[in-house]
Formats: C-alpha cells, structure tokens, sequence
C-alpha cells in the first residue's frame, strides 16, 4: 500500500519538476560602460525578464550587471537568490549616481531608489570605493552599445 502511495506522489510531482526544470534562463550580453573615469563590460539587463532575473543563481557578481529601463522609473532591488554582497549604484535620468546602496546576501527586503532612476548598476561589494566612484558622478555607455 506505502509503494501504492510513493507512487501516486511521484506521478503528480514529476509534471511539476519538470515544468521548473524548463524555465530557462536568460543570457545576457556585454556593454562597455564609462562609470566616472573607469570603463568596464557589464552585463546588460534591458527587458523586464532580464531585470527580474538580475544576478540571482550567478556565482559572481563581476562583472556586474546594469538594469536598464526606458524611461526613469521608481524601483526597488532585493537579494532572493542571490549569494554575492553587492553594492548598487541608482542611476538617474542625467545619467549621474544618485545613490549607492549596499545589498546583502539572501536578503529580500526591497530596497527603494529615492527617486525615479534610469538604471541599477550592480557591483561586487567595495567596487565603487576601490575606483573612487561616488554620489553625483557620470555613468555613460559608451559607442558601439546597442540597446
């Protein structure tokens, strides 16, 4: 009767682990950004699937990720799934660091741009403190950049 049972469970959660299991992943591509006088490649986030993914399951965050959005848009970052420390840098419309935040490992509590931002750059922890990059700085892509 048990092995009737165990059966019975397994037929009904197979469909469901296989349904998880097909949900892919996206890729995303790099772009060579200018973040005050340093340039870098980060990951592109640029469609909401893309955003929503985010750095979670990646065992890095180099080489960080920027979450682009069409037009300035009040948002809010959190770490579910996500094992790296992070800071962010919200970036407003002028393209200039409005605020820099600091993200810890798993935690899902939102936290909130003050205002509305054009973009998240995602950074390992203590990346923008290493190249000087600060409040009220330039963030440029640069040429070549398809969006």
């Amino acid at each position: 009767m048990m092995i009737k049972q165990l059966f019975v469970v397994l037929a009904l959660l197979l469909p469901l682990m296989a349904c998880a299991a097909e949900q892919p992943r996206e890729t995303f591509s790099l772009v060579p950004l200018q973040v005050g006088d340093t340039r870098i490649q980060v990951q592109l986030a640029d469609t909401a699937q893309k955003r929503a993914q985010g750095l979670m399951f990646q065992q890095s965050a180099d080489p960080g990720m920027l979450l682009l959005y069409r037009e300035p848009t009040a948002i809010s970052l959190w770490m579910a799934n996500t094992a790296m420390a992070l800071d962010v840098a919200y970036i407003g419309a002028d393209w200039t660091i409005a605020e820099l935040i600091t993200l810890e490992p798993f935690d899902t509590t939102p936290v909130p741009s003050q205002q509305p931002v054009i973009a998240a750059l995602e950074m390992p922890r203590g990346w923008f403190a290493k190249h000087g990059v600060a409040v009220g700085q330039k963030v440029a892509l640069l040429p070549g950049t398809t969006r």
